[in-house]
């Protein structure tokens, strides 16, 4: 029998026969095999490498096999151990099962089939141990990003709320910008918008950038991380590894490094009456992580309805305009 993933087990007993019985018994069944004589040898073996299961006789010179269990399974709780007693019905059996041994074979072990069957039970539960704590990471996971997206969904409707009471475009922009660095707690964000005939880039806001660079800011339609996500109408994002293709063109719009703060970038496109009219990104996270889907979408929620908002501050404008 052979297994897909190494099980490696510690075999602990003072009788060499006994030692060499149970190493040989499980090398047949595919497992790594190590063995020793005593539990101060166990301590050592397992500190230096790990070990899925331990075979330990109750009576060690020494360290006894219930003062070994004690300690391995409070240093590493993974690991199952599986007790080789003279008497199932003694004090020190119960005692062991109480320690967290999963099971105990009684004395001589002289059947291979015995053995192999109560390590391969043992590996089987360590399995299913080990697959329960993925599920309810997996789940622990999932209910966290469910939690993140309620609020990010409630704070999109609080900042759509605010830009929508503004009828003046800068407003509108300012909000859209600043709303969203401090909801995702990004450490930069800036917008970009191209101008009349779409030929450069401006940045008409921003949020931790320099006064000088964000007044002199100026970009080709076709250059950088924003000349691509307006051709191609769609947001992006940037993790922790900058992908070759792109790192050309974050050095067309940050030459000198004070835009783009990894981890985490993301850019999303403006659209104003059919076309794209700029971007809008946020740069770096306070706590490291990268910025996620829903962040994204949060984001892309803002621009969308920052555009309608200065779709309607300019028709109020124009009406204005022809009544006074």
């Amino acid at each position: 029998m052979g297994h897909a993933t190494e099980i490696r087990v510690l075999v602990v007993d003072e009788s060499a026969p006994s030692r060499a019985f149970i190493a040989s018994t499980l090398e047949k069944g595919g497992y790594i095999v190590t063995s020793v004589a005593s539990g101060e040898e166990a301590v050592h073996e397992v500190n230096a490498a790990p070990f899925d299961i331990l075979v330990t006789d109750i009576n060690l010179p020494g360290m006894s096999g219930l003062n070994l269990l004690k300690l391995l399974k409070d240093s590493f709780p993974d690991l199952e151990v599986v007790i080789v007693t003279s008497n199932a019905s003694s004090f020190t059996a119960i005692k062991a099962l109480r320690l967290g041994a999963y099971d105990f074979i009684i004395k001589p072990v002289d059947d291979p089939a015995i053995l192999t069957n109560i390590v391969g039970r043992a590996v089987e539960k360590q399995a299913l141990t080990r697959e329960n704590r993925r599920l309810m990471d997996d789940m622990k996971l999932k209910n966290r990003e469910l939690h993140d997206a309620l609020h990010l969904m409630k704070s999109a409707n609080r900042l759509c709320t605010a830009i929508s009471a503004s009828l003046d475009a800068g407003e509108i922009l300012k909000r859209l910008v600043e709303g969203a660095v401090e909801e995702v707690a990004a450490k930069k964000g800036y917008l970009l918008l191209l101008d009349r005939d779409g030929s450069y880039f401006s940045m008409k806001v921003s949020v931790g950038v320099s006064r000088t660079l964000a007044k002199g800011f100026r970009l080709r339609h076709d250059q950088g991380i924003a000349g691509l996500v307006v051709a191609n109408n769609k947001p992006l994002r940037i993790d922790e590894e900058v992908p070759p293709p792109l790192t050309h063109r974050m050095l067309e719009e940050d030459p000198n490094g004070e835009l783009f703060t990894t981890p985490g970038i993301i850019t999303v496109p403006l659209q104003f009456k059919g076309r794209v009219a700029g971007v809008v990104t946020l740069s770096g996270r306070a706590d490291g992580r990268s910025f996620t889907a829903a962040e994204i979408e949060f984001l892309t929620t803002l621009a969308n309805h920052s555009a309608i908002a200065l779709d309607t501050a300019g028709a109020f404008y124009k009406l204005k305009k022809g009544t006074s």
